[in-house]
């Protein structure tokens, strides 16, 4: 299996397309985490709050215990005390935490959305791009290196010239000409290296007459 082309020209876009794409990716998400970061700060504000009913409740633990000693009255008292103090205190507490989870939601979710703003479009063009790539290569190497493999020699050069086929078929004109500036004449004389340069350039695999290096 092949996660590169061969060919030199396919192979350094394809590298190329790789590595910007783990650094673009790394870049934002190292800008989300640090988006994360500073915006979960804010959460601080929800903590105070919840400290602050925290300590309102054991005031009232250490006002209820001061009085708990009083006879007759002290222990119905400190009830009382404990109870006022809780009733008090609890929805302060709970505020606090409702306000550090929401401000926490509100920080990941604003990351996540930047990340996903600079990173999707760039995955809908790359990802799609990336894995046809990928699968007409590694398709390629298992059709035409097994045809040259298993073909004789009057075998290889029919393997070559239905490459030679698939190009004039299959590809523009205007990439033909890059590799030939006569694709019909040239079928028609038998000098097919233009042609299969062309077919396999459009696949990323070497020469076909490589074969059997390659594949060693």
């Amino acid at each position: 299996m092949l996660i590169w082309s061969e060919r030199p020209g396919p192979r350094l876009r394809e590298v190329a397309a790789d590595l910007a794409t783990i650094a673009w990716l790394g870049l934002w998400v190292t800008i989300g985490l640090r988006l994360f970061d500073g915006l979960s700060q804010l959460a601080a504000a929800g903590r105070l709050i919840r400290d602050g009913g925290n300590n309102l409740l054991g005031a009232g633990g250490s006002v209820a215990g001061a009085v708990e000693g009083v006879p007759l009255v002290g222990e119905g008292a400190a009830t009382s005390i404990r109870d006022a103090f809780g009733a008090t205190a609890r929805p302060v507490v709970q505020f606090g935490l409702d306000l550090e989870r929401l401000l926490l939601i509100i920080a990941a979710l604003l990351g996540l959305i930047v990340v996903a703003i600079a990173v999707v479009p760039w995955l809908n063009r790359y990802l799609p791009w990336r894995l046809e790539r990928f699968r007409r290569l590694n398709a390629g190497v298992r059709v035409i290196r097994r045809g040259a493999l298993l073909a004789s020699e009057g075998g290889n050069r029919q393997l070559e010239e239905l490459l030679a086929s698939r190009a004039l078929h299959r590809l523009d004109y205007a990439d033909l000409l890059t590799f030939t500036p006569d694709p019909f004449g040239d079928w028609r004389s038998g000098k097919l290296d233009g042609l299969i340069q062309a077919e396999l350039e459009s696949i990323g695999l070497v020469r076909v007459a490589r074969a059997r290096e390659v594949s060693r």
